[in-house]
C-alpha cells in the first residue's frame, strides 16, 4: 500500500464493490530502492459507471507526485434541476423511478501523497488530489457521495495507520472534500476509518481494503450536508470503498523476499 514495490510489470485484478477492475502497472526504480516511477493503465466497471484512466506517480522517499487522465461513462447519471432537492431521500426516489440517463465526460487530476512513518507500528498516509471533472451540473458523483457541478474537485484524505505484520493496518481517517455546487464552493468534512489486510489467497500477493467515511453535518461556510452527503442506495450519510486485489507478476525482476514488502 505505501512502500516502494519490486520493479517490473504487474497485472492487478480487483473485485471492487459493486464491480471489477483490471490494471496493468509498470514499476521503475530510480536511484535506489526507495524512489520509483510508477505507470498504470486501468479499466473499472461498476453498476453505475465505467471509467478508464492512465496514471503516473513519481515517488521520492516519502513524497509522491502524480497525475491521471481518463474518461467516465455514467450509466446512471442523476441530474437535478436548479432548486430541486438533492437530499438522499429525493435522489433515491429519482433513482428508483429510473429517471436517470447515460452521459460521458473526461477528467484529469494532479495529486501529492505523503507516507510518513513514525516507527515500525504507526504511519501517516495523506493523499491530496485536484481534479477537473467534466459533465453536466448538479449531478450525483458516485465516487464522492455528493451532488456537484462540473469543474474542479479537491479531495484530501489522511489516515493514521497502526500496523502489525500478522494483520495489516487500520486507523482513523479524515477527509476534506471541496466541490462546486450552485455557483459556490462547498467544503465537507468527513470522518471514518480504513482497514487493509492480507487474506493470503495468493500468498502475499493480495490485499483486502475497506474505507468508510461519515458526515455528521460537518461542512464549512454554513452549508448543512446532513441530509445530502452519502450514497442514497444504502440509506445513510456515509460512503464506503470495499475491494479485494490480487497481484500477478507479468515481468520481473523481483528481489528476494519481495512478497513480504506488500504491506511494509
Amino acid at each position: 500500500m505505501v512502500a516502494p514495490q519490486p520493479a517490473g510489470t504487474y497485472l492487478n485484478l480487483d473485485v471492487v464493490f459493486p464491480g471489477l477492475q483490471a490494471q496493468v502497472e509498470h514499476r521503475i526504480p530510480i536511484y535506489g530502492p526507495v524512489n520509483e516511477l510508477n505507470l498504470k493503465a486501468n479499466t473499472l466497471l461498476t453498476l453505475p459507471f465505467m471509467e478508464s484512466q492512465a496514471d503516473f506517480d513519481l515517488r521520492l522517499l516519502v513524497l509522491s507526485l502524480g497525475g491521471s487522465v481518463g474518461f467516465r461513462d455514467n450509466f446512471r447519471t442523476l441530474e437535478f434541476l436548479p432548486g430541486e432537492p438533492i437530499t438522499r431521500g429525493h435522489r433515491r426516489d429519482v433513482d428508483d423511478a429510473g429517471l436517470f440517463k447515460n452521459t460521458t465526460a473526461g477528467y484529469y487530476e494532479g495529486r501529492g501523497t505523503l507516507a510518513l512513518p513514525f516507527n515500525d507500528h504507526a504511519l501517516l498516509l495523506s493523499v491530496t488530489g485536484v481534479r477537473y471533472e467534466g459533465g453536466p451540473d448538479r449531478t450525483f458523483d458516485w465516487r464522492a457521495g455528493m451532488v456537484r457541478d462540473h469543474g474542479v474537485v479537491v479531495r484530501s484524505d489522511t489516515t493514521l495507520f497502526f500496523k502489525h505484520k500478522s494483520f495489516g493496518a487500520a486507523g482513523p481517517m479524515f477527509e476534506a472534500l471541496d466541490v462546486p455546487l450552485d455557483g459556490k464552493r462547498r467544503t465537507l468534512l468527513n470522518y471514518g476509518f480504513t482497514v487493509v489486510t492480507r487474506p493470503g489467497f495468493r500468498h502475499a500477493n493480495d490485499l483486502l481494503f475497506l474505507a468508510v467515511l461519515i458526515n455528521f453535518g460537518s461542512a464549512l461556510g454554513g452549508f448543512d450536508a446532513h441530509d445530502i452527503y452519502g450514497n442514497h442506495t444504502f440509506y445513510g450519510q456515509y460512503t464506503f470503498q470495499l475491494a479485494y486485489r490480487a497481484v500477478f507478476e507479468l515481468q520481473g525482476p523481483t528481489k528476494p523476499g519481495a512478497d513480504d514488502d506488500i504491506l511494509n
